[in-house]
């Protein structure tokens, strides 16, 4: 197939890019002008998620095409997931977690947006509606990247013990990086149009990874003083989930090969 990434200079995209790659498809990938050069095995087409009116054009006569960059704000999001289903490409949707409730959760819940994702289930509806694809990411760790490791890796090294935000026992999903790219190819290749995916692979207590970051100890850091540091982010850390893709797994075979967080970071 004739796929477009969108991100793939990214975390996710890059990994999402790869696997495509290796899967046999052909692969674009979307780069602002000016930005860094991407592999050179990727054909490059030039747009902006800041710029919507630039993506119609530049997802149009694709088999695929895969939104996995980075949210910007809720109106520029949204006009740009308005133009790349103008372009009539098929398009499969990165949201996340923090579009669902607390509590148990899964493919079927409705969704109690977090304010940091407020606008995501009006995409996930236009998405689903033209016949598109949604995938929800737990918390997303492996090869040095994402929250775990861009910020409660960091935390702990600055202040010498793990670090968890408000109480202890706030539950969320978690899924490694390669596990979710995999998915992403289970869903372009078999998932059914105008579907819901979740790519969790386990539900883990934050104060159990700080303390997995922190050689067995761990410490809490008050939303308060976190917020002043993070903004809302601090707040969604506190949400407790517990994110089931039990469905995702029966539907399309996938089985992640990392199934615990606390193992991964103490190997």
């Amino acid at each position: 197939m004739k796929i477009l990434i969108i991100g793939a200079s990214g975390y996710i995209g890059s990994h999402v890019a790869a696997v495509f790659a290796d899967a046999g498809h052909e692969i674009s990938a979307l780069r602002r002008p000016g930005d860094a050069a991407l592999s050179a095995g990727y054909r490059h087409i030039a747009g902006d998620l800041a710029e919507p009116g630039s993506l119609t054009a530049a997802a149009a006569d694709y088999d695929r095409v895969i939104h996995a960059g980075a949210p910007i704000d809720d109106r520029t999001d949204r006009a740009g997931a308005e133009a790349l289903l103008a372009s009539g490409s098929p398009l499969l949707y990165t949201t996340g977690a923090a579009v669902l409730g607390a509590g148990a959760q899964d493919e079927d819940s409705v969704t109690d947006p977090h304010p940091i994702a407020a606008g995501r289930p009006a995409i996930e509806q236009r998405v689903l509606h033209a016949g598109g694809w949604v995938i929800r990411p737990g918390m997303v760790y492996g090869d040095g990247g994402g929250l775990v490791h861009g910020l409660l890796t960091a935390k702990a090294a600055e202040r010498g013990t793990g670090v968890y935000i408000g109480p202890p026992g706030t539950r969320w999903p978690v899924v490694h990086v390669h596990d979710l790219a995999a998915l992403y190819l289970a869903v372009a290749t078999q998932g059914a149009p105008g579907t819901i995916w979740h790519g969790t692979s386990e539900t883990v207590r934050l104060d159990v990874i700080a303390a997995a970051l922190g050689g067995g100890t761990a410490a809490s850091w008050p939303v308060a003083d976190a917020d002043a540091e993070l903004g809302p982010l601090a707040d969604l850390f506190t949400r407790d989930q517990d994110v089931s893709a039990a469905k995702t797994r029966a539907t399309l075979g996938w089985t992640p090969a990392h199934t615990s967080i606390v193992k991964y970071l103490t190997a």
